[in-house]
C-alpha cells in the first residue's frame, strides 16, 4: 500500500506515500533496517521519521510505528506456490 516517492541515499532512507481512508493520501518519511533497533543503534532522530521497515522488530520501547516483513511473509503463505 506504498508508492515510493524518492529514495535520496541519507537519512531518512526514503519518501513514500500511502493511501489512508481509502481517499486520503499521507506523506511518511520511512527508515529501512535489518532489524527495528538499528535505528536507535544509528542514533536516528524519531522525530525526523515516520516509520520503521525492518525485517525483525526488536525494539519493544520503538516510539516509532513498526512495519515487520518477517511477520507479513509468514502471513502470506506460499502465495508464490
Amino acid at each position: 500500500g506504498f508508492t515510493m516517492l524518492r529514495m535520496p541515499g541519507t537519512f531518512p532512507d526514503a519518501e513514500a506515500m500511502r493511501t489512508i481512508d481509502g481517499k486520503r493520501c499521507q506523506l511518511l518519511r520511512v527508515e529501512f533496517e535489518l532489524e527495528s533497533r538499528n535505528f536507535l543503534r544509528h542514533q536516528h532522530d524519531p522525530k525526523k521519521a515516520d516509520l520503521i521497515i525492518c525485517w525483525e522488530h526488536n525494539w519493544p520501547e520503538c516510539p516509532l510505528p513498526v512495519l515487520e516483513l518477517k511477520t507479513l511473509v509468514k502471513q502470506m503463505g506460499d502465495w508464490g506456490k
